[in-house]
């Protein structure tokens, strides 16, 4: 565990980049493992074993049901949003937040795989320009505030990695609290967070083997580290006001009473522990909730996690085939979280040869390399708004294998898929394969409608024919090259909206999927350039230079 006799900095037998890409590839691995095994119509083998499988996965929901096969090795929510995480902290650095909220976490919504609901609830807010703890949903708030899942502790790894330089974890612990209430308030979610991202952290700097049951005798023992309540760390207290106002003004009081459920859950993991080599895995996993309603709880997780990698660290292996097939666990989750801290632990060389064939091998270890480099080593990149979904799918379904521009991303190269198999008559589905230029895949579905047996979906535009129109068209394109690309894709699909009527800047932004500043920001530069005019003031109404007014 960390040294705290100096102030030197902390060097590991194991070279921090190696721990780093192990975390990362077992982190995946546990994750691919663990993903068909989680609802029980999924799972083909009742026994526990090392390959990747193909298998087929029920998507869609209740009222859009399909069926998609999902490849030999393909990662879900877990990794994508520890990715995601990963990216926003090497590409943008000081501005990783701003990055995760207004570009990943939207962009995410697009491909995701598997997501949690509270997840896709609070980036669906984000989408709209507005955090879920200010939700305009007459219960959004009181759910944020409810939900403390699992779905931060999972993607917390890229932070305590960062971080690991620093002998003080204070810093670790505001990045992963910061990170964490973009999608949940609940201190269970939180705290489970902070424990998982001290483990990690220390597991990380540790040099030589970890003794039996030794992880869990410092989560206890340094508590203090994680356990604070953050708001004496906060400069805004805005978000505390509000979660006071959500739980009566008990959240510090329901934080305090998390800590000692955590202290809880870990003490339990530790009396399992002593049993030695004779520990009971699946009896220790049922005492901590593995299996009953708080199954997905970030607390539970965490606890279940550090017992796994305590119990395991000698065979690690079996540590995450453990999590990844106990039969009605959060198994991705689990098998992904002791995937993380056993690599942080041990690094490459322990893992299993197919398991270095996991979906996107090549990029996991290069972003796992870039977050082991730590802030020195961070780009600085401006944070840029992705452009919305609609435009995407537009862009998809008109071209079929092209390039897209996703914001952060740049432009990725999309392949269009076998149509997955609608389980509902009344609807469609078409797949692309996303892949961006430094190597990681993203799998895009769009379901339509049918109505009176077609697709229900908006038409292309037609063709101009005006030569002044033209001459406009010519304008936009231009801009791809003079202008920044999202603005050069604004002007795109403001083309297409404004072929055949003109438009409010509300409508514009609601068709667009863009808040109003960001709306008119680009109106009034593409008013300047002479790609569009304005044809009334009150309401003020947009159409295409050479356009009849169409009012």
């Amino acid at each position: 565990m960390p040294d705290n006799s100096g102030s030197q900095a902390h060097e590991p037998i194991l070279p921090l980049r190696a721990k780093a890409e192990g975390a990362f590839l077992a982190l995946a691995a546990g994750d691919a493992l663990g993903w068909p095994q989680e609802i029980a119509r999924n799972v083909q083998d009742k026994g526990a074993h090392v390959e990747f499988k193909e298998w087929t996965r029920r998507s869609g929901g209740r009222f859009q049901p399909y069926e998609e096969v999902i490849h030999a090795g393909d990662y879900s929510d877990d990794t994508q949003l520890t990715l995601a995480v990963a990216r926003s902290r090497t590409n943008h650095g000081s501005e990783w937040w701003k990055a995760f909220t207004k570009v990943e976490l939207p962009l995410w919504m697009l491909y995701e795989r598997g997501g949690g609901g509270a997840t896709k609830r609070a980036v669906k807010a984000w989408s709209n320009g507005k955090p879920p703890w200010k939700s305009d949903k007459s219960d959004g708030v009181r759910r944020y505030f409810e939900a403390g899942g699992n779905g931060v502790a999972m993607r917390v790894l890229p932070h305590a990695l960062f971080l690991v330089g620093q002998e003080d974890p204070a810093a670790l612990m505001y990045d992963v609290i910061l990170d964490g209430s973009t999608t949940h308030g609940h201190p269970r979610a939180l705290v489970g967070a902070t424990v998982y991202a001290y483990a990690a952290w220390s597991l990380a700097r540790k040099s030589g083997t970890l003794r039996f049951g030794e992880l869990l005798d410092a989560l206890l023992d340094e508590s203090p580290k994680w356990s604070k309540f953050p708001e004496s760390d906060r400069n805004d207290r805005t978000w505390f006001a509000i979660a006071d106002r959500a739980t009566s003004g008990r959240y510090e009081l329901i934080w305090n009473q998390t800590i000692g459920e955590m202290r809880t859950l870990l003490e339990k993991a530790r009396k399992g522990i002593q049993a030695g080599a004779l520990a009971d895995d699946h009896a220790v996993l049922k005492e901590l909730g593995c299996f009953g309603r708080a199954k997905g709880a970030g607390t539970v997780s965490a606890a279940a996690a550090a017992y796994l990698v305590a119990r395991h660290a000698a065979q690690p292996v079996q540590g995450i085939l453990r999590a990844a097939f106990e039969k009605g666990a959060d198994t991705d989750t689990l098998a992904a979280m002791a995937g993380g801290l056993m690599g942080c632990l041990a690094g490459v060389e322990w893992l299993p040869a197919s398991w270095l064939e996991v979906q996107d091998a090549e990029y996991l270890r290069n972003i796992a390399g870039r977050i082991a480099s730590g802030p020195n080593g961070a780009d600085q990149s401006p944070v840029e708004l992705p452009p919305s979904p609609q435009s995407i799918f537009s862009d998809l379904t008109r071209n079929g294998d092209c390039e897209v521009v996703l914001g952060g991303l740049k432009r990725v190269r999309a392949t269009a898929l076998p149509n997955p198999k609608p389980i509902a008559q009344s609807i469609t589905v078409q797949a692309w394969r996303l892949r961006t230029s430094d190597g990681q895949t993203m799998y895009v579905t769009k379901v339509d409608h049918l109505r009176d047996g077609r697709a229900s979906h908006t038409p292309e535009p037609t063709r101009p024919t005006d030569p002044k129109q033209v001459n406009a068209n010519e304008a936009v394109e231009s801009a791809r090259v003079s202008k920044g690309s999202l603005y050069a894709e604004f002007c795109r699909q403001l083309q297409s909206h404004l072929g055949s009527r003109a438009m409010k800047p509300k409508e514009i932004g609601s068709a667009l999927d863009l808040v109003p500043s960001q709306v008119e920001k680009w109106l009034s530069q593409a008013e300047q350039d002479g790609r569009i005019r304005r044809i009334s003031k009150k309401p003020a109404k947009f159409a295409l230079c050479g356009q009849k007014s169409l009012r």
